[in-house]
């Protein structure tokens, strides 16, 4: 963006009242890495070793593996999807700033604002419907929910009623218009007029990250159908991309560093209120790899924890292949036949679900596991089938070691068992690799490989791309004048492509200015290839200004460059090209003498 577009708004006072790191600690666990300085696991592409770099002194933020970064305005306008306007607007509104617009540009940009304002007053309806409702306050008594739980997770009542959302929305002056779009509303099909879509339930307010409230779940109390119904899609709220829970769970996931995702609305209130902060549930729909995506922002360990029916267990099964893909360790609840999380906690036997939690088993292990059970080990018949089914499972296993592992728990279901281990390991580890080898030889299907992920981490700089950039630095951070650095090493000598482009931006804008101005140094170079320099030696905070002096430098980058030089002219002297009376082996001459001494490479 421009600079004379910037100054219609508190940009500076915004990024000054807007923490970065707590910004950003909502989306991304973070952990410091020195002393203004943390590292994380991009949230805007899959990684496996942290990348995502965080400058809190300096406000800035970078992604060494995907190349992303910024400022706090640009991380939540790419985390939320907004226009720079409506990250601006977001982050004032959250600072307290005002900030006067036109009736015009209010009308343009604050559609969002106007949705979360609608579901804020929705939510205010509901809480106060709740009150007057025996029947729900019965309800929620008998789920054993406290009145403390009920105001930290909001929850509400929608009243048995076609338009009471809606005539309690006209008289607050929301336009209906906004209220259709946030979902609260539904248009009729054959008549003019709206009705409410949330009626005679028990209202969940779904929150995100940033404690805004997105969308809501609506619980049946009868044998109506759909028994949960929520939100339909919204510039707000995404079913795809939202985790129930995720805006108390993600402080608790992150100090726990495992995640448990569960089913249920109320398997997350009742497990988060016993002590399992680390808990969060999809919303009606399987995992996909955006909550995964998710999720990894936190951490890489999670245990899934759905309902023991088969729908629960085959649910887990699907999941868990896609969290394997992104690097997660995975491990399954074993529930008790008929019994999900909130119905244990319940029941006031907490130890008993930190027990399962603790004993939750690798996906391969619980697989096995559902195999078998289904069979009369008692029986030799029962035993083989079980066997012929696990096998099948350990065929799909990578790893070698757990193949063993596994491989030597199920010999005792061997028919050959009796006569020696070894015999009845070695039986099945044969039908294993025969089984694996058919699958190998098989064609791949479309779309089964997953794209290489980029390394992560700085790319490796030689001796006179480190100088460069230290010099760069010195100029940015340190009191030193840039008119003196420049004129012992002109910005067109600099040998990069991007540190000169940075140092003729530095050039002129101190022969401008009569100074440095990081954010009007952004605006200059924003576009071209000084851009992503610019923000890289922004967020580094390993490179100490104070090591080197600018005289050491420029020594080190003109015998750098003497001796690339110097190279150049011993190919031409060896292959005959510069011979003993040329002006070119005069040059090679005196540039033996020049690079002897400490700098010589």
């Amino acid at each position: 963006m421009a600079a004379h577009d910037r100054s219609r708004y508190p940009v500076e006072e915004i990024k000054e009242r807007c923490d970065l790191v707590e910004t950003i600690s909502a989306h991304v666990a973070l952990k410091k890495s020195g002393a203004n300085s943390f590292l994380g696991l991009c949230p805007f592409h899959n990684e496996k070793t942290p990348s995502f770099n965080v400058n809190a002194e300096r406000g800035v933020w970078k992604c060494f593996g995907c190349g992303e970064g910024g400022d706090v305005i640009s991380f939540v306008q790419k985390i939320d999807g907004l226009t720079f306007i409506q990250a601006i607007e977001q982050l004032a509104k959250k600072a307290g700033i005002e900030i006067e617009r036109s009736e015009q540009a209010a009308k343009r940009y604050s559609e969002r604002d106007r949705m979360l304002r609608a579901n804020n007053i929705a939510c205010s309806f509901f809480r106060q419907e709740l009150a007057r409702s025996e029947k729900a306050k019965e309800y929620l008594a008998s789920r054993g929910l406290s009145p403390d739980a009920l105001d930290v997770y909001k929850l509400g009542y929608a009243p048995d009623s076609w338009d009471g959302l809606l005539n309690h929305l006209r008289q607050q002056r929301v336009e209906i218009a906004d209220a259709e779009k946030a979902g609260l509303v539904i248009a009729r099909e054959n008549s003019s007029g709206f009705y409410d879509r949330f009626r005679d339930r028990l209202i969940f307010p779904i929150l995100d990250t940033t404690d805004r409230i997105i969308g809501f779940g609506g619980r049946s109390f009868g044998d109506e159908q759909p028994k949960y119904l929520n939100s339909p899609e919204t510039i707000l709220f995404s079913k795809n991309k939202t985790l129930y829970g995720l805006n108390i769970g993600r402080k608790g996931i992150s100090r726990e560093d495992r995640a448990i995702v569960v089913e249920g609305y109320m398997d997350v209130i009742s497990t988060q209120c016993a002590g399992f902060e680390n808990t969060v549930a999809t919303l009606g729909t399987a995992l996909t790899e955006e909550h995964v995506n998710i999720l990894s922002r936190f951490t890489k360990n999670v245990i899934l924890g759905f309902d023991s029916d088969s729908a629960g267990m085959n649910a887990a099964l699907r999941s868990a292949p896609i969290f394997e893909r992104a690097g997660f360790r995975v491990r399954i609840l074993g529930l008790p036949k008929g019994q999900d999380p909130d119905s244990i906690v319940r029941g006031g036997d907490v130890s008993q679900f930190s027990r399962l939690v603790d004993s939750a088993l690798p996906i391969p292990d619980y697989r096995i596991k559902v195999a078998i059970s289904g069979y009369d080990l008692q029986l030799d018949e029962g035993k083989t089938a079980a066997l012929i089914e696990a096998v099948g499972v350990l065929a799909e296993v990578e790893s070698a070691v757990e193949r063993e592992r596994l491989i030597r728990f199920l010999a005792k279901y061997h028919p050959n068992f009796s006569t020696g281990t070894t015999l009845a390991e070695d039986h099945i580890r044969n039908e294993v690799a025969r089984r694996r080898s058919r699958v190998a030889k098989a064609p791949a299907s479309p779309g089964s490989q997953v794209a290489a992920e980029r390394p992560a981490g700085k790319p490796a700089l030689n001796l006179l791309e480190r100088s460069e950039r230290l010099l760069l630095q010195i100029i940015l951070f340190s009191d030193c004048l840039a008119s003196k650095v420049f004129a012992k090493l002109a910005p067109n000598e600099f040998t990069g492509s991007d540190t000169r482009a940075l140092a003729e931006a530095l050039s002129k804008q101190d022969t401008e200015l009569g100074k440095i101005d990081q954010e009007d140094l952004r605006d200059r170079v924003a576009g071209c290839e000084a851009e992503n320099l610019l923000l890289d030696l922004l967020v580094d905070a390993s490179g100490s200004t104070t090591e080197y002096s600018v005289d050491d430098l420029i020594r080190v980058i003109e015998n750098h460059k003497k001796n690339e030089r110097l190279a150049r002219m011993r190919d031409r002297v060896a292959s005959g090209e510069a011979e003993i009376a040329d002006t070119d082996y005069e040059e090679f001459l005196r540039l033996v003498r020049d690079t002897s001494g400490p700098w010589r490479r």
